[in-house]
């Protein structure tokens, strides 16, 4: 709430009215717009996580209040264990690391729409306390290969970090659609075998490069050469 100067004129109150004015019907908007979404964001649950959050001890003070961030908080925490809240954490920990593992890019699914569907599941992972490769014998050889013989807390993580980025990107471009991206991932292999490192170092990198990627020399074009040449 903006401040009045006790010496004010007739003008800064007007002004100072006019402010006040437009603070309240901002807020009394913004109340009502998450009043709103309460019921928007209840409506599109599907039944089970409907009755989950419903079953939650929270869930009839959060109800009587409509509170929206509450309620995408209590969401979120299904999403993070699975629906099973911290019964056993040592199963949600598996379930998020199956549900990433059996992820694969759908036929015509957009690549930038799975790039963020991996990052959702990759981000329950790392909530859980899941981290992949971020292996520290990796990383210490790598600072060493740069000269850093004797590397800080803060060298060893950052090495970590990139070394648990390149590999969600290496994973991510495996689980691609064979028949839009087979070609492209061929040629990454190919690239190894010289002793070239071709793998974009994140999973946005990743996305950014399989979108520009032509589809030429794709799986099935490949056939369909192969076809033509034996005719």
């Amino acid at each position: 709430m903006p401040d009045l100067a006790e010496n004010h004129t007739a003008n800064e109150k007007r002004i100072w009215d006019h402010w006040v004015t437009e603070i309240l019907k901002a807020k009394q908007t913004l109340e009502n717009n998450l009043c709103n979404l309460f019921a928007i964001v209840m409506s599109l649950c599907d039944s089970d996580t409907k009755n989950q959050i419903e079953n939650m001890t929270e869930y009839l003070d959060v109800e009587a209040e409509l509170d929206s961030i509450k309620l995408l908080v209590m969401i979120k925490q299904l999403i993070y264990t699975s629906g099973t809240n911290d019964l056993n954490k040592s199963h949600n920990r598996a379930m998020a690391h199956l549900n990433l593992m059996n992820l694969h890019q759908d036929r015509f699914q957009d690549i930038q729409e799975f790039r963020d569907q991996y990052i959702a599941l990759k981000k329950v992972c790392v909530k859980l306390g899941l981290r992949f490769g971020r292996c520290k014998e990796p990383a210490l050889a790598i600072l060493k290969e740069k000269g850093t013989t004797e590397p800080s807390k803060e060298d060893i993580n950052k090495t970590l970090n990139k070394l648990g980025e390149e590999h969600h990107a290496i994973l991510f471009i495996y689980k691609t659609n064979r028949t839009r991206y087979g070609k492209y991932l061929q040629q990454m292999k190919n690239e190894l075998l010289q002793h070239k490192d071709p793998f974009p170092k994140t999973v946005a990198d990743a996305s950014r490069e399989l979108a520009g990627w032509d589809g030429k020399g794709s799986d099935k074009d490949n056939t369909k050469q192969m076809m033509q040449t034996m005719e």
